[in-house]
């Protein structure tokens, strides 16, 4: 199942303005805590000191967060595409994507024997049988 050029480019655009819509009001945080230093000077001498410092402070803290969860977001799409290449990869060298892994299980005498899930198995065969 092969996507359009018009379908890549609408995921594009859209993955892209995403980004965009992140880091500007990622921007704004940054603008608003640079205000908040600038009233930190502007009202460092006077009764509103206390009350600037402790805006400087906050804002301070809601952009360190920001910056984390920003940061995250984007590690997360680069690992999201990385995953994506790998497994366009290996469908082209394999024809197949994902072979679930069998389970195993540990012997009293320490071989190891494939786990089988018999409920699976007998819904599997009832359901061929009644098709």
């Amino acid at each position: 199942m092969s996507m359009s050029e018009q379908e890549l480019y609408e995921i594009a655009r859209r993955r892209i303005d995403k980004r965009i819509r992140r880091w500007t009001v990622w921007s704004i945080d940054l603008a608003l805590l640079i205000m908040t230093l600038a009233g930190q000077v502007i009202f460092g001498d006077t009764s509103y000191s206390n009350l600037s410092a402790a805006l400087f402070l906050g804002w301070g803290g809601i952009f360190t967060l920001h910056t984390i969860i920003a940061a995250l977001a984007e590690s997360r799409d680069g690992q999201i595409e990385s995953e994506v290449a790998k497994l366009r990869t290996a469908v082209r060298e394999h024809g197949d994507i994902y072979e679930k892994p069998k389970r195993l299980e540990l012997t009293d005498d320490g071989e190891m024997n494939e786990l089988v899930d018999w409920q699976n198995v007998e819904d599997n065969d009832r359901t061929r049988h009644e098709s």
